[in-house]
């Protein structure tokens, strides 16, 4: 297995879908997949290492006072869902982005990952539309008729077959990179920043709606980290008072 990844031990991703957060508006990817590991029960699986990844190291943010540090990126990995998750807690540098980004299309090439899907956000006010609607879509795969179902517009090329999402951080290099390779999709959703859980529990109900992997979890099910008790800061020091 490639370099990229330092796994715990001997893990089979053949057949996998892989979900990636693009570092973007509001972090609601990093919300979704921190949402979609504790309540699954997703395990660590690898830690990720690149130059190109801005280094962190915190404490585990899935159990308090847990035995687990916590990375600038990691994989965890649920086996019976055939379903891997890439936790990122720090952002791209945009000068090796590119080099990460082909390191990382051979490392999944090399896993025979099934698809990816990437999830990203998007400013609000971007959209220029009134509507209730805020999830579009881009892939390379024949997804329509599913998407128009549970309400989730596609995003159209613009500028010659470009494709300008603002806020989104990488999700557009990064499907680039692997669309010719993968099965691949991105899930945007248009959000305002600020408390961004609710947008994180609606990302996490689309992608029960069209992954087959998630079929089985429900907004009932949905558990908040450990890591979320403190949101908005610790409480206020008795010293104050």
């Amino acid at each position: 297995m490639s370099e990229l990844f330092n796994f715990k031990e001997n893990t089979n991703l053949e057949g996998f879908t892989l979900i990636v957060p693009s570092v973007s508006v509001g972090n609601v990817p990093q919300l979704t997949v921190d949402l979609l590991i504790a309540s699954l029960g997703f395990k660590k699986g690898a830690t990720v290492w690149h130059p190109g990844i801005v280094s962190s190291v915190g404490p585990d943010p899935y159990e308090v006072n847990g035995p687990e540090i916590c990375t600038a990126c990691e994989l965890y990995v649920k086996e019976d869902l055939k379903l891997a998750l890439l936790q990122l807690r720090s952002t791209i540098d945009f000068k090796l982005a590119t080099k990460f980004f082909d390191d990382l299309k051979q490392a999944l090439l090399r896993f025979k990952l099934k698809s990816v899907v990437i999830l990203t956000s998007s400013f609000d006010y971007e959209l220029h539309v009134v509507s209730n609607n805020k999830f579009y879509y881009i892939s390379n795969q024949d997804v329509g008729e599913l998407m128009k179902s549970i309400h989730v517009q596609i995003k159209e090329a613009e500028f010659n077959g470009k494709y300008l999402v603002h806020g989104s951080g990488f999700a557009v290099k990064l499907y680039e990179t692997l669309a010719d390779s993968f099965e691949c999709i991105v899930l945007i959703k248009y959000v305002s920043e600020g408390d961004n859980r609710p947008d994180a529990i609606a990302t996490v109900d689309v992608l029960n709606k069209f992954l087959d992997n998630l079929s089985t979890c429900s907004l009932n099910d949905i558990k908040f980290p450990s890591s979320w008790n403190c949101v908005f800061g610790g409480p206020p020091p008795v010293g104050i008072y």
